[in-house]
């Protein structure tokens, strides 16, 4: 959903202005921020359980992502913002699911799980890179552009009366997810080395 609102109708459906992205109203950035909510909540608790994703870095994740999608929510805020980081962004998590499947349960050479597997990992890195880093952060700069504008020129307190603080923080989780984006990129780009390599 997030990525044909993205690059079907987001940019037609809410005004092309600081306050239409901030302020606008879109039902699948709706729907996407009470998926991404519940799916976040839901992951956090599994991972306490599995040792490898108990990790401060992981938590934290769940965490800053659950809160986005909480302001989203319960504020009405940002839903221009939502379809990219709630939807288009979590675009490469479908081939990692299958990644991850082949490690835990290593296809048989040949077989049309491998071949999966083996189109699923560069398409990962490729969606990866592209939505959590090239886009992730041509998007987040035009974000923080809006929020800035709203909030000197009064329109956040204006539109969403005493609700500016979920602006900041929205600003603050911005950063912390995408700086955890280039570590995680990191780790990928060593991991595909890996395989090229040998």
């Amino acid at each position: 959903m997030g990525i044909s609102t993205w690059h079907r109708s987001v940019h037609r459906d809410l005004p092309s202005t600081p306050e239409g992205r901030l302020f606008g109203y879109l039902a699948e950035s709706e729907l996407l921020a009470a998926a991404n909510f519940t799916f976040q909540v839901w992951d956090f608790f599994v991972s306490l359980m599995i040792p490898e994703h108990a990790t401060a870095v992981f938590l934290l994740h769940h965490v800053a992502a659950a809160l986005v999608s909480w302001f989203s929510l319960s504020y009405q805020v940002l839903h221009y913002y939502g379809v990219f980081f709630l939807g288009c962004s979590e675009v490469s998590s479908i081939f990692l699911l299958f990644i991850d499947l082949g490690r835990y349960f290593p296809p048989t050479t040949g077989s049309p799980f491998d071949l999966l597997i083996s189109i699923c990992q560069p398409a990962f890195l490729i969606t990866f890179g592209w939505y959590r880093i090239v886009l992730w952060w041509k998007v987040s700069i035009l974000l923080w552009k809006d929020v800035i504008y709203v909030l000197k020129t009064g329109k956040a307190e204006e539109l969403r009366p005493g609700k500016s603080f979920c602006l900041y923080i929205y600003l603050f989780l911005n950063v912390v997810l995408g700086l955890l984006q280039i570590f995680w990129f990191g780790i990928i780009l060593r991991a595909a080395y890996e395989v090229v390599r040998g």
